[in-house]
C-alpha cells in the first residue's frame, strides 16, 4: 500500500498494546516521509529525512495520538472523539498526510464510536486513521467495516489456552460429546463476551488451517504461528469442503450471538452441528 502511494482512510490492528501500537507508529511514519522515492521503493518511512526524526522523537505536528483518560473499559469517551472530529479539517501542518492514532479504542463508548463513524467513511483525503484494540470483538461492527483490520497474532498464555481447547475441538478426540459438554462449562463462566472471543479465535484459527492446506508450507503470518504442527495436521485431516463448512458455521453462530441469541443455546447448536 505504502509503494503505490494508494493508502485507505483506516486501519485497525488487533493486539497487545505493545504490539499494536508499534504497528501504528511505524505505518504513521511511513505516512508522513518526505522520501516519496525510498517509499516508493521500500514501502515503509525512510528513517532519515527530518519528518522521521520528528516522527522518532513523537513531536510531528502531523501525528495525532488519542488515548483513553484511564484505564478500564468505558474510559475513552465520547469528548474526547469530538475534539478529534472539530480537528480533522484543518490541513496538514508539514506533510501531505495527517495521521491519527488512536488507542486502546475497544475502551471507546458505544456514543464514541457511533460519533466517528461518519468521519471514517468519509474522511478528508489527506487523513489517516490507525485504530489499535486489544479485541476487535469489542468495536462496533459498523466502525470495523470501515477500516482494513490486522489481527497481529502474538504468543499468550489466553491464545495457548484457545489453542488448546481448538486442539480439542479440531483433533482426533473419541468422546467429542463429554469433550464438548467440559468446553460449554469453561465457555459459560467466561460470559457472552468471552464466548464471541471464542469464536473469533476458532474462526482464525480455521483460516489458518486452510492457509496451511492450500499453500506451501513457508507462509507467514499464521494466527497461530507457534502451533504450527497441530495446524498442519489439521490441515491433513480436513479436506477443504469441510474447512470451509465449519468457519461458514464458526460465522453463522458468532453473528447469531452478536445478535442477542440465547449463549448456552448457541453453544449448544453450534457443538451439536460440528460433532
Amino acid at each position: 500500500m505504502i509503494k503505490t502511494g494508494r493508502i485507505p482512510g483506516a486501519f485497525i490492528f488487533e493486539g497487545s498494546p505493545e504490539l499494536a501500537g508499534s504497528h501504528a507508529d511505524m505505518l504513521a511514519k511511513a505516512a508522513v516521509c518526505s522520501d516519496y522515492k525510498y517509499k516508493l521503493e521500500h514501502g515503509g518511512a525512510c528513517g532519515a529525512c527530518q519528518a522521521c526524526a520528528k516522527a522518532a522523537k513523537n513531536i510531528h505536528p502531523d501525528i495525532i495520538i488519542a488515548e483513553p483518560e484511564g484505564e478500564g473499559s468505558q474510559s475513552f469517551h465520547i469528548d474526547k472523539v469530538r475534539e478529534l472530529i472539530a480537528d480533522l479539517y484543518l490541513a496538514p501542518n508539514e506533510s501531505e498526510r495527517k495521521v491519527y492514532i488512536i488507542k486502546d479504542m475497544h475502551n471507546m463508548t458505544p456514543q464514541g464510536q457511533n460519533a466517528l463513524l461518519k468521519s471514517l467513511e468519509e474522511p478528508p483525503v489527506f487523513v489517516i486513521f490507525i485504530i489499535t484494540a486489544q479485541n476487535l470483538d469489542l468495536i462496533l461492527e459498523t466502525v470495523k467495516s470501515r477500516a482494513v483490520k490486522f489481527s497481529l497474532g502474538e504468543a499468550s498464555d489466553s491464545q495457548d489456552d484457545y489453542a488448546d481447547i481448538i486442539n480439542n475441538i479440531l483433533g482426533g478426540t473419541a468422546d467429542k460429546l463429554a469433550l464438548y459438554q467440559d468446553i460449554i462449562k469453561k465457555l459459560d463462566k467466561a460470559g457472552k463476551p468471552g464466548v464471541i472471543n471464542f469464536y473469533y479465535k476458532l474462526e482464525n484459527a480455521v483460516r489458518d488451517i486452510l492457509a496451511a492446506k492450500i499453500c506451501s508450507s513457508d507462509i507467514e503470518l499464521l494466527y497461530f504461528n507457534n502451533k504450527r504442527e497441530l495446524l498442519d495436521n489439521c490441515a491433513v485431516s480436513y479436506s477443504v469442503k469441510k474447512i470451509l463448512e465449519l468457519y461458514k458455521k464458526i460465522g453463522e453462530h458468532k453473528s447469531d450471538l452478536e445478535y442477542n441469541a440465547n449463549m448456552r443455546l448457541n453453544l449448544s447448536s453450534f457443538f451439536s452441528a460440528i460433532i
